[in-house]
């Protein structure tokens, strides 16, 4: 018997690259429409569509969140984790690398150190370790891991440095009877908020502490420390001579006063010494 259509049926339509079947979840369309995979009635392992799922929407690290980070010991160190395209994450570990101790996996710390906790605010796609008081030995790498298949890691490097203080011109200076006596200390690798006993101000994104002497007497001789609240003193021995005393004793004092810290170092302040406020000279 003859066909009634005059022409071949058509082709079988191609299967979609993605499985098929799942009422919640959609799939955009090339001309821009929602097609549901449900509309096709046809029933799918749920393990295939979450293996699709992994792999088009794997975690990525971002990129432009420092790999390098730096602390002062004794300061609360931040190492920042972001992963983007979270639709497939499970969980985020930290791990110290050196020795491959897990310390958080999620909100939960895993070590016994309790400097070391997670920091995880819920619908943020940002984990970070977060370690108080940090010392010179936690120093070294830590992995940001994420629980895909295979695990994706991410490096982070950490540095804690130690505050050292110096003073200008130490460990003596000699300046004239009259003149005004400024004395700078440089605090290297300083983060905090100046932490002397004089006016600080903010000055180039510097913190800079100042002490000033308008007019300088012999009572001001004497031994000044640099005190910062998180770095080892540094000392200096000031000594006020009469404008009649041999030059010899006398080392240019009018250019060492008055000169600056190159402005590659993070901290100025100049220092105090408790018989100096007790003198009642004027200070600025």
């Amino acid at each position: 018997m003859a066909s009634p259509h005059p022409y071949p049926p058509p082709p079988t339509p191609t299967p979609y690259p993605y499985p098929r079947g799942f009422n919640d979840v959609g799939v955009r369309g090339s001309d821009g429409d929602d097609e549901n995979p449900a509309d096709e009635g046809t029933d799918v392992d749920p393990a295939s569509w979450s293996d699709y799922l992994n792999t088009l929407f794997d975690p990525m690290f971002d990129p432009a969140v420092s790999s390098n980070v730096s602390a002062v010991e004794g300061q609360t160190a931040h190492l920042v984790c972001r992963v983007n395209n979270t639709r497939a994450l499970k969980t985020v570990s930290w791990i110290r690398h050196r020795d491959t101790h897990i310390l958080t996996v999620g909100s939960f710390t895993y070590t016994s150190d309790h400097r070391f906790s997670a920091l995880h605010r819920e619908g943020t796609n940002e984990w970070t370790l977060q370690i108080r008081q940090p010392k010179v030995d936690d120093s070294g790498l830590y992995e940001c891991q994420v629980s895909t298949k295979p695990i994706r890691a991410y490096l982070i490097s950490l540095e804690v440095v130690v505050p050292r203080a110096r003073i200008l011109h130490a460990p003596e200076l000699y300046t004239n009877a009259g003149g005004a006596l400024n004395l700078t200390c440089v605090v290297i690798n300083y983060e905090g908020e100046g932490s002397v006993q004089v006016s600080v101000r903010q000055e180039e994104g510097h913190t800079v502490s100042t002490l000033l002497v308008v007019r300088a007497t012999m009572n001001h001789s004497g031994r000044y420390q640099c005190e910062p609240s998180n770095a080892d003193r540094a000392t200096i021995m000031v000594h006020v001579f009469k404008a009649e005393e041999p030059a010899a004793m006398q080392t240019n004092s009018s250019t060492l006063v008055q000169q600056r810290p190159s402005p590659c170092l993070l901290l100025s302040l100049a220092l105090l010494l408790r018989h100096l406020l007790a003198s009642g000279e004027p200070v600025t």
